[in-house]
This record gives C-alpha cells, sequence and structure tokens, in this order.
C-alpha cells in the first residue's frame, strides 16, 4: 500500500491587482503596479508548483478585469477565489482566471477544523478601528458589521482571512488566537504553505495546554 501523497496546498489574500492607493495604504515596497503585479507574479510562481492548489481569500484585484485576468492567468496551479469585499460577481471571477469561486471554505488538518473567508470572525476581535474612516469606533474589525456576510461565525474554529493588512508598518498582528491573516502584505508578498499552518496550529494548541 503507498502512502497518500498531498496536494501541495498554499493561501493568500488581498492581491489588490491595479490598485495603485493600496501602495501608500500597506507601504508597499514597490515602484508603482507594474513592479507590484511582477513581483506577486514571481513570488506566486516561486511558491506553488504547476500542480499546486491555491485559495485565494478575497480582494484580488481592484483594477480591470482584464488587467487582473492577465496577472492571475499567470500564475500556477488550481486558483480557488473566496471572494472578499471588493471583488466582482462569479462569472466576471471565472473570466478573470479562477477555476472555482465560492463564499467560503472549510478544510481539516487532523482533527482541527479551518474555515476560510475574506473577513476575520464575526464579532471577534482583529484590529482597532478607532479612527478608521466609515468606522463606528466599535467594531472588532473594520466593517465588521457591514462585511458580515464576507465572514463566518466564531465557534472555536481556527480561521484563515485577510481584509485587515496586518504587516511589518503597522501594529496589527498575523497571528491572533486562532485567527491568521494570509494577505500578502502580512507574508512577504507569497502565499502561505500549509505546512505553515500546521505549524501555526500547534504553537496555539501548545500554548493552550500550558495554560
Amino acid at each position: 500500500m503507498t502512502s497518500e501523497v498531498r496536494k501541495p496546498t498554499f493561501f493568500t489574500s488581498d492581491l489588490h491587482i491595479g490598485h495603485k492607493s493600496v501602495l501608500e495604504f500597506d507601504r508597499r515596497p514597490f515602484r508603482d503596479l507594474e513592479h507590484m503585479h511582477d513581483v506577486l507574479i514571481s513570488n506566486y510562481n516561486a511558491t506553488v508548483p504547476e500542480r499546486g492548489i491555491c485559495y485565494f481569500l478575497g480582494d484580488i484585484g481592484l483594477g480591470s478585469s482584464s488587467l487582473t485576468r492577465e496577472v492571475v492567468t499567470q500564475m500556477n496551479g488550481v486558483k480557488v477565489l473566496v471572494v472578499g469585499n471588493h471583488d466582482r460577481g462569479y462569472n466576471s471571477c471565472y473570466e478573470m482566471g479562477f477555476d472555482v469561486v465560492m463564499h467560503g471554505a472549510t478544510i481539516y488538518l487532523g482533527e482541527n477544523r479551518i474555515t476560510m473567508s475574506h473577513c476575520p470572525l464575526a464579532g471577534v476581535f482583529r484590529e482597532d478601528t478607532n479612527g478608521m474612516r466609515n468606522s463606528t469606533g466599535d467594531e472588532c474589525w473594520h466593517g465588521d458589521i457591514k462585511n458580515r456576510k464576507y465572514s463566518v461565525a466564531d465557534e472555536g474554529q481556527f480561521h484563515l482571512s485577510g481584509h485587515i493588512h496586518s504587516g511589518p508598518h503597522n501594529d496589527k498582528k498575523r497571528e491572533l488566537g486562532r485567527q491568521y491573516d494570509v494577505g500578502v502584505a502580512a507574508n512577504n508578498y507569497a502565499p502561505v504553505s500549509i505546512s505553515q499552518i500546521e505549524k501555526w496550529i500547534a504553537r496555539v494548541l501548545s500554548a493552550t495546554s500550558k495554560v
């Protein structure tokens, strides 16, 4: 009997293809959008093999559909999109080069359930929203109320998302409790591997067992 070989699996979010303002918002280290797109493609293909699968957790492109397609179709593997609040309709997302388009996803690593959505867990603190534009100040993350359809309920599971743009230039945490931000700004502009997620889960479970 041969052992099962797991398909290489990765996660990413918040590419913001064609979104000029994100260069300043995230303080992304690129000369311009063309430079950012080239680096995102290069880093992605250096990480995800042709036979791999990558879950894109929303906010892929804010430019034209043709530009988003030009970038996405150069990326390796099977591409699964979990839509975010800035993404277009399902048919448009398929036309941009995604193989699967959905609103949320769940996987298991052993006994550990992992949900995926663009936004963090509903009603669970993820970032300080005081002073953010259009924020009520009592939200657990920006758009906590308005964007609930891009979130899921907290049931004690592990959760992967994007949306909050954690990174080296702000005080938002990539890992907080059982939530992990797979956005590119938080992960050196490359996808996160499933082995990285397994190590994170192991750290969380180890810390919990010591309490």
